[in-house]
Formats: structure tokens, sequence, C-alpha cells
């Protein structure tokens, strides 16, 4: 079993706290990926987490106009709102350490207790406001990205 601070540790290098966009929904999730042959790592994660989210296999593919050979992966997703919250327990509990990644938690935190607290009568202003200062935290990360439809 890993220990707390080893999660938040590979969490703050590896993790991404971030959203989709559909429409005028946000979908918001917590996610690891590793390489294929890092899958151990993962599973014990998400063991860690009660075994809340899914792990999925993002398989190998080419170059492209716009990227390089991408390797089969272990994807590591959690996006129930309350699944969420056992995430969120965990970081409060156990914090980030570095400040780029901490603030940016900080930020995709408050939307998802907005979801937990507002669950049907959301205010998406505020979601679409809080979207935008976490892009612009997240920008500058590999470890995140801003997924839009």
């Amino acid at each position: 079993m890993l220990t707390p601070w080893y999660i938040t540790g590979f969490c703050d290098g590896e993790a991404a706290f971030t959203y989709c966009r559909a429409g005028g929904t946000f979908g918001l999730y917590f996610a690891i990926k590793q390489r294929e042959d890092n899958r151990q790592i993962v599973e014990q994660i998400q063991e860690y987490f009660n075994y809340i989210g899914n792990i999925y296999r993002g398989k190998e593919s080419g170059p492209t106009k716009n990227s390089g050979f991408s390797q089969a992966s272990a994807y590591y997703r959690v996006t129930r709102i309350n699944e969420l919250k056992v995430v969120i327990d965990h970081f409060d509990k156990y914090p980030l350490q570095s400040d780029k990644k901490l603030e940016a938690y900080k930020v995709w935190r408050e939307m998802v207790v907005h979801k937990l607290e507002n669950y049907r009568n959301v205010d998406y202003n505020k979601l679409r406001t809080l979207a935008e200062k976490l892009s612009n935290l997240n920008s500058q990360s590999r470890a995140f990205k801003v997924h839009t439809r």
C-alpha cells in the first residue's frame, strides 16, 4: 500500500486537476496518465483511493502533424462528483508542495465544491470564471490538459 505523502508527491508531478466543457456544462476530473509499463503504480493509486474512478488503456499511435509518437498508456480518471470529494479530502489533509500545482488545485477544488454544494442550482458563470483561471494556471504544465468540445 502506498503512503499518503507518496501519493501527494507523485501527483505533484503527474496528476491533472482539470475539467472538460461541452456546451455550457462542465465535467470536472482528476487524472493521471502513465506509460502502460507503469500501470502498476496507477492501479496502486486507484486502490489507495478505494477503487474510485476508472483506469483506461490508451493505444499506441504513430506521429501526427501536431504530435510525436505516443506509447500505450494507463489513464486513471475520477469524474463522479461524489468521488472527487475523496480526492479533495486527501489533498486537503496531505497538501501538494509545488506552488503552481497547489494554486491550480485550489481553483479546481473550488469548482468541485461549488458543484457539490449547488448540485441543483449550479452557477455556470462562476464555473466559467474559475475555469478560465484554471486554464491560465494549467497552460504551462505538461500534466494538465484542458479538453473542450
